[in-house]
């Protein structure tokens, strides 16, 4: 059961960590806010959750594609948490509120304005789900390319090292088939020559 799991694991962590950074990367290129750290590790998390239970044990490009699209949709709607105040309180005030308004959150408008964004936005993201995909089958089909690869040189290596390590000395049957032969040959000819022998010429005359 924990082998099935792995490679769903390890591709939607793998798929989840270039979605959250091509995300991003389109995210400020089609002029949104640099999130916080709240704003990226939530939208990643359900990335993760997303992308592994769309994996599949098998890779599927439609499976994929849902998963990425999906992730975009979340990440576009949840990059707008924990962004940073542009004004923020310095000093050495070490005040609760002080420390409070350090991080702070878009307010209501903002959020709405963010998330209905236009249409430079969605474009940018819908680049980041096309860059996103591709590069992931890319990844799947070259990861696949180099398992087959390596195995071929498993057996190539292996072939090698038992053709170098086999003794140079004829087979047992072989063996035994030449001991018998030069065994029974002088019998054969002494028959013969018995078979060939006739009375002698003194009780025959």
């Amino acid at each position: 059961m924990r082998s099935s799991r792995a490679p769903r694991l390890l591709r939607g962590t793998i798929a989840a960590a270039v979605a959250t950074f091509v995300a991003l990367l389109s995210h400020i290129a089609g002029g949104g806010a640099m999130p916080g750290w709240v704003g990226i590790a939530v939208p990643a998390l359900l990335s993760f959750v997303v992308c592994t239970f769309l994996a599949g044990r098998a890779f599927s490009l439609v499976r994929m594609s849902v998963a990425v699209s999906l992730s975009q949709l979340l990440f576009h709607t949840l990059f707008v948490l924990g962004l940073f105040a542009p004004g923020v309180a310095t000093g050495h005030n070490h005040d609760m509120n002080a420390v409070s308004a350090a991080v702070t959150t878009t307010s209501a408008d903002d959020m709405i304005t963010m998330v209905h964004a236009d249409a430079t936005m969605w474009i940018w993201h819908a680049i980041a789900a096309i860059v996103t995909t591709a590069a992931l089958y890319r990844g799947e089909r070259a990861f696949a390319q180099l398992r087959t690869l390596a195995a071929d040189v498993v057996v190539w290596l292996r072939h090698r090292i038992l053709v170098v390590l086999t003794p140079l000395t004829p087979p047992a049957t072989v063996r035994q088939r030449a001991a018998t032969a030069v065994l029974v040959l002088p019998r054969r000819v002494h028959l013969a020559s018995v078979r060939r022998r006739g009375p002698p010429l003194a009780h025959v005359i």
